[in-house]
């Protein structure tokens, strides 16, 4: 029994190191945007959450706090919120989603900011009262990032970045990031070295795919061009290709 528990760990050790190898923890990134900059940007806000700093004393510097410290209609937002996204997607969608955090608008602490040293908050850009963040995890380690923008009636005024119930093809539970990989160069043969591996949303066929995108090779000042393979997250067998560019100033 012993021989074969210590070979039982020997083996997942190595299953799990030969997995590590096609591409490392840090290059599997966040996909989605959040898009608070157009609804709160450099807004006074404060951020709660659950499990956050318990004191009284609110830090401007935005360590999250403790969302029961939050005015009590937040919990009915949130609800609320849980609600639309939940009757919008559906329970397959939702049973995949979680919330993170929500940012509330504080008009009347702009001069605490701006006291702290935040000279950059203004009121400016505030379209929205609160701000709730939420994440789609297909997995342990992927996450696609969901904003909703809220204002002062309770109303959400920001679009869902996610699917319709109708058109939410589920996520296929068999990939793994190695097979990403795979699939990615066997797709497009000048894909390496790969810089990164995302969960991203096209609203326009309205499908989420794997973005996996090369790194820069021979870097140089100026624009710079790097391809990308599109997989389609519910048929792996389902790829497109593309150049991206990014603008490189030294």
């Amino acid at each position: 029994m012993t021989f074969r528990f210590l070979f039982i760990l020997v083996f997942c050790a190595t299953t799990l190191a030969a997995a590590s190898q096609c591409i490392d923890r840090q290059n599997i990134t966040y996909g989605g945007d959040w898009g608070f900059v157009d609804f709160i940007h450099r807004c006074p806000t404060y951020n709660f959450t659950f499990g956050g700093d318990t004191a009284r004393n609110w830090n401007v510097l935005n360590n999250p706090i403790d969302i029961m410290q939050a005015p009590a209609r937040v919990l009915t937002l949130k609800n609320n919120v849980d609600y639309k996204i939940r009757k919008f997607a559906g329970d397959m969608f939702y049973s995949k989603v979680s919330f993170n955090s929500v940012e509330i608008v504080y008009p009347d602490k702009l001069q605490a900011f701006n006291d702290s040293g935040r000279q950059d908050v203004t009121l400016k850009y505030c379209k929205a009262k609160y701000f709730f963040y939420y994440e789609f995890k297909p997995d342990t380690i992927s996450t696609y990032h969901i904003g909703v923008a809220v204002d002062t009636n309770g109303k959400i005024i920001s679009k869902f970045n996610f699917p319709t119930k109708a058109n939410y093809k589920p996520i296929d539970t068999t990939f793994t990031y190695c097979k990403l990989v795979d699939v990615a160069r066997n797709t497009q043969r000048n894909i390496d070295p790969i810089k990164e591996i995302k969960l991203e949303y096209n609203s326009k066929t309205k499908r989420f795919y794997w973005l996996v995108s090369q790194a820069l090779v021979n870097e140089k000042k100026g624009v710079n061009y790097f391809n990308q393979v599109h997989i389609d997250a519910n048929n792996l067998k389902k790829t497109t290709t593309s150049k991206a560019s990014v603008n490189v100033i030294h």
